[in-house]
């Protein structure tokens, strides 16, 4: 019995550890109060939002939108944030493209952008995440700093690093590095994505293979135009440019570090050589460890035929490598600057959020109430216009026999007015003859220079 309860005992142990361990390793930078799961729900409970039915309020609103050609902002905004149960995502997309495309777009409150995003994260739609993400002119979706840092920490915690950067990626697009967070997170998840790059789907261009030509008439051409930025979509120009983009921010080592690989990614080797000659005189100027990366991204740089500026930056690199350079890990340094960040700002992010929550409830409220009253005064003259002409129709008909002669006159009038546009039969037939030996004058013109 002694040596059952002891052993019973090791396997509880056993147990705890285990669990403990599976834990940690689960365990990323941001912790699970980060979400603000309860804090978010909350808003389910409000009096806007209890009593909405999700699917019967989006058949509402389409109604409204086929009948107006417009939803209001708000009414969307109540719409997005009533849903919690998957099977709305289709509904929901296309409510958020309806208001994109319509002038209440301006009008959009930030809860819609938190609630969308949140809606497609808490049920695993991350295609449909970047694909709203990506496509701001038909979605205008632009989610916080809080987003992106849950978003980025989620997919970090999945291992699934090319999601990572894709949300990474898309910060830096908006130039975005106001957030220490953000920008720790984003550096982090560039360079685990790179260390096995892969799963990333270039958008195939759409290719017109008809046959058929087809004539437009335009007022001018556009000469084709690549702007370096939005227009990006390789995964190694984007990686190199948003390592770029945060490690200049970053500053010290490992910003520098992260600007010479991600230059050399993005192909702008002319800055590299620039970098390289302002950076000459810094302590630890990058890491060691970064020729290595440099290799392994761009085995061409060293093999093969070269271009003139390929083997500048070749020794210039050479040259860069017997300077002063900093031993160690790039990741752990990375890691440590993502902990670092997390323990400054993970507290004040998160009270600021939920401060966000309650000014949310209060904007949609006030808003919800401003725009019923808009509504109710265009009832209030519509019914005023209707009753107007009511009364008018009811004084013409019991003042009829009265302005009966006036009447009588106006309407002769009005006959005489539409004979007088009568064209007669003779002069129609002259016309359309006529209309039929019309020759333009170039034609013309081209036809006597012949002759």
């Amino acid at each position: 019995m002694h040596s059952s309860t002891r052993m019973w005992k090791i396997l509880r142990l056993n147990e705890k550890y285990f669990l403990s361990k599976k834990y940690m390793c689960k365990r990323t930078f941001l912790s699970e109060s980060y979400r603000c799961e309860d804090e978010w729900n909350k808003r389910l409970e409000t009096s806007l939002i209890k009593n909405v039915k999700s699917y019967d309020f989006y058949l509402q609103l389409e109604n409204q939108h086929n009948t107006l050609g417009k939803v209001a902002a708000v009414d969307i905004d109540i719409y997005v944030n009533s849903l919690k149960e998957p099977g709305h995502k289709e509904d929901l997309l296309d409510m958020i493209n309806k208001l994109r495309l319509s002038p209440e777009s301006s009008f959009t409150l930030p809860s819609t952008h938190y609630a969308v995003i949140r809606y497609l994260f808490d049920n695993d739609n991350a295609d449909q995440i970047f694909e709203v993400l990506n496509d701001r002119l038909n979605y205008g979706i632009f989610p916080d700093h809080y987003t992106f840092n849950l978003l980025m920490d989620t997919y970090i915690k999945k291992e699934d690093f090319t999601a990572a950067a894709k949300i990474a990626s898309l910060l830096m697009l908006q130039e975005d590095f106001q957030h220490p967070i953000a920008n720790a997170l984003a550096l982090y998840s560039c360079h685990k994505y790179l260390e096995n790059p892969q799963n990333w789907i270039v958008p195939e261009q759409t290719i017109d293979e008809s046959k058929e030509e087809v004539k437009v008439r335009v007022k001018y051409l556009r000469n084709p135009y690549f702007d370096d930025h939005f227009d990006l979509i390789e995964p190694t120009d984007l990686m190199g440019k948003t390592l770029a983009f945060f490690g200049k921010h970053r500053g010290g080592t490992l910003g520098r570090t992260c600007q010479l690989r991600g230059f050399i990614l993005f192909k702008k080797y002319s800055k590299v050589i620039k970098l390289i000659d302002q950076w000459k005189d810094e302590k630890e100027i990058v890491y060691q460890q970064v020729f290595e990366l440099i290799k392994k991204d761009s085995p061409t740089l060293f093999d093969g035929e070269l271009s003139e500026e390929m083997v500048t930056l070749k020794n210039k690199l050479e040259e860069l490598e017997k300077m002063d350079l900093k031993s160690g890990s790039i990741l752990e340094e990375m890691e440590n600057d993502v902990k670092k960040a997390v323990q400054e700002r993970e507290e004040s992010d998160i009270s600021e959020q939920l401060k966000s929550f309650s000014e949310w409830t209060t904007m949609r409220e006030k808003i919800l109430e401003k725009h019923l009253a808009e509504i109710d005064k265009i009832k209030r003259i519509n019914n005023t216009k209707n009753i107007k002409k009511d009364l008018e129709d009811e004084e013409r008909l019991l003042t009829f026999f009265e302005n009966e002669e006036n009447i009588e006159l106006k309407i002769e009038e009005i006959q005489q007015r539409i004979k007088a546009m009568e064209i007669p039969p003779k002069l129609l037939k002259k016309k359309l003859k006529d209309d039929e030996e019309y020759v333009p004058p170039d034609v013309l013109k081209r036809r006597n220079n012949i002759s």
